[in-house]
């Protein structure tokens, strides 16, 4: 059984940590922690505060919320199979007729040539010990699996169709629902988080990119000065 609200909680503690993060963010820690590349900026010829703080903080701030939600990507499928932690395997779920071993990944470009070799060793080692054993690689989004995985699941002679499961096949394949992707974005369009006070994400870091162009012109006249200031 899907448990809902456990994903629920699992969503918003990502906007809050998402919220904390964009809060916590300012020009002088941008400045600090080499988050702007200056000869990057000049190439692209940002003559204004306005936009060189909002190509920079969204950029900041969007590299860390891939990165994390990716990590949350892994307990959230653990949650919709309602599995186990497995000793190799990210999720685990055992059943009366079939025993998913599932290796996740965020999305259909985040495993390469190497990572689907080594998945396919495992496949075939937990088939021969469990008759029982559907192994699988399970991406949370996306359409397609990605060539270098099909690829490289023929070449290790592994039906890419019975092996990789991507977006709303995957779900409907561990919830046993058709449509459970729909219910999904559900869960996340219902999911309310104190941190964010009845805003958005993208609200929040429109604030912030007005916040920090407001602080780069009360401390620099021109982004060169900025910019220079960087080294």
């Amino acid at each position: 059984m899907v448990k809902e609200e456990e994903i629920q909680n699992l969503l918003s503690e990502f906007i809050s940590n998402a919220a904390n993060l964009i809060n916590n963010l300012s020009a002088e820690r941008m400045i600090e922690e080499s988050a702007i590349n200056p000869i990057l900026a000049k190439a692209l010829g940002f003559k204004d505060f306005d936009s060189l703080a909002r190509f920079y903080v969204i950029q900041r701030i969007g590299r860390s919320l891939v990165t994390s939600f990716g990590m949350k990507m892994e307990n959230l499928i653990k949650l919709v199979v309602d599995g186990e932690k497995g000793e190799w395997w990210d999720v685990v779920k055992k059943s009366k007729n079939v025993n998913f071993y599932v290796s996740v990944k965020s999305g259909p470009r985040d495993m390469n040539k190497d990572q689907t070799t080594e998945f396919s060793r495992r496949a075939k080692e937990i088939m021969k010990k469990d008759p029982k054993a559907h192994p699988l690689i399970g991406m949370g989004y996306g359409k397609k699996v990605w060539p270098v995985i099909t690829a490289t699941l023929k070449k290790q002679e592994l039906d890419p169709e019975h092996h990789a499961y991507v977006g709303k096949k995957l779900y409907a394949l561990l919830s046993g629902k058709k449509d459970f992707h729909k219910k999904l974005l559900d869960f996340v369009v219902n999911v309310e988080s104190d941190a964010i006070k009845g805003k958005t994400i993208l609200e929040l870091i429109d604030d912030k990119v007005n916040d920090i162009a407001g602080e780069f012109k009360k401390k620099y006249k021109t982004v060169d000065d900025l910019l220079l200031d960087t080294f």
